[in-house]
């Protein structure tokens, strides 16, 4: 990627951290519903206690994205049948119980987390996959004000929160069980990846965003306090009810030397010597048949071919656009496996001691199904995990690549 448009990650503890800003979240800031912004939402009044209406009301595209994520027996069977774990998610049956999340068990996965959704209060309530709780008003009185959703994605999970009034408040939090010495790397594409205290991946947020009932965008942010997250929405005189905001956690993929077992002749080679590297020969480096020699361009059109085989073609035609920073996104175009509109995006960075490395973030919208998509998932950690590979044995310090 250029590297005259990557910024340096920036990096903080979780003691007490702002890791997120929000209105230009780029891969994650919700579709634009059919009616104008700043105007009243037509049809009936909607409700916080009705997750599916709202959500169609105010964030369509994301209502769309809701998965299934395989049952323990169905975990089990597909373990059995391919080697690997899938992607689990449990789901909390009391408000105290805590929502546990582990990736699938693919070359360049995270680790396995757990949280709380504080203040939750009642029994759950599902509906169309999308389970619900309602939150302790701070003024604890009467009807809640506020609802939190939890909406199962592929390879993670969304957490949303709906505010009925401005009694709801202004401040939302989650605890996390992270290891000790876990830190948040905020890259230039607005996500935050957590990693634990040997600089090894655990897992992504994505951009917080909200917005109110006439579709306007609302300032947001996240903050750590410990292993608290919690997400701040900033609400005015002119806010229109009900508001609905969420932080979205995510697993991606993520490469580096550190990790046991892999190794790599130049394991601290700088993001710039990558840039010069992949500018020199885009396709020496780069796994997917169809890529140019060049280094891609914005609004460049390429023809990959997501098969091994050259003789066989599984069609994956992307569009080429840079993200905040650098970082280079394929738009999958009409004809892609993965479905038009996926997003995959290539990232590269250095940790604090030094390593570098690649960090693979896709998001896929043809939902195949748990069984396909965890023999797409241990495809793709493989694929990405020989980019990274080849790169860290090439990127000779002070050399002009091939």
């Amino acid at each position: 990627m250029p590297s005259s448009r990557r910024s340096t990650p920036r990096r903080a503890s979780l003691a007490a951290a702002v890791v997120a800003s929000t209105l230009c979240a780029v891969l994650l800031a919700p579709a634009g519903a059919s009616y104008a912004a700043g105007e009243p939402m037509p049809g009936p009044a909607l409700d916080i206690h009705d997750p599916v209406a709202l959500l169609q009301a105010l964030a369509p595209d994301e209502l769309a994205q809701t998965s299934t994520p395989p049952t323990p027996a169905e975990a089990e069977a597909l373990r059995a049948e391919v080697g690997i774990d899938p992607f689990r998610l449990g789901l909390p049956s009391t408000p105290a119980d805590p929502l546990t999340l582990s990736p699938a068990q693919t070359e360049g996965a995270g680790q396995a987390v757990s949280l709380t959704i504080d203040g939750a209060v009642g029994q759950p309530r599902t509906d169309s996959g999308i389970t619900s709780f309602d939150l302790a008003s701070p003024a604890e009185e009467g009807e809640a004000t506020a609802a939190a959703y939890i909406q199962p994605v592929q390879n993670g999970v969304r957490l949303l929160t709906a505010l009925a009034s401005p009694a709801a408040g202004t401040a939302f939090d989650y605890t996390f069980d992270l290891p000790d010495g876990a830190y948040a790397t905020e890259l230039p594409t607005g996500q935050t990846l957590l990693s634990d205290a040997t600089h090894a991946y655990i897992g992504t947020l994505e951009p917080a965003w909200a917005r109110d009932a006439t579709g306007a965008s609302l300032p947001t942010r996240y903050t750590w306090n410990g292993d608290t997250l919690t997400q701040h929405v900033d609400l005015a005189a002119d806010t229109t009810f009900p508001v609905l905001l969420d932080p979205t956690w995510y697993y991606a993929y993520d490469y580096s030397a550190n990790k046991p077992g892999w190794r790599a002749n130049y394991p601290k080679a700088t993001e710039s010597r990558v840039s010069q590297l992949l500018h020199t020969c885009f396709n020496c480096y780069f796994p997917i048949n169809g890529a140019p020699r060049g280094y891609p361009v914005d609004n460049q059109v390429i023809s990959l071919n997501a098969s091994p085989f050259s003789c066989q073609l599984t069609a994956a035609p992307v569009k080429v656009q840079t993200a905040n920073g650098g970082a280079m996104q394929f738009l999958a175009r009409p004809g892609h496996f993965d479905g038009e509109g996926s997003l995959i995006t290539f990232s590269w960075y250095n940790d604090p001691s030094g390593y570098i490395h690649l960090y693979v973030h896709a998001m896929i919208k043809r939902d195949l199904g748990p069984g396909p998509n965890i023999a797409n998932s241990q495809i793709a950690g493989a694929t990405w995990l020989r980019y990274w590979q080849v790169v860290a044995d090439s990127a000779r310090p002070g050399t002009g690549g091939v």
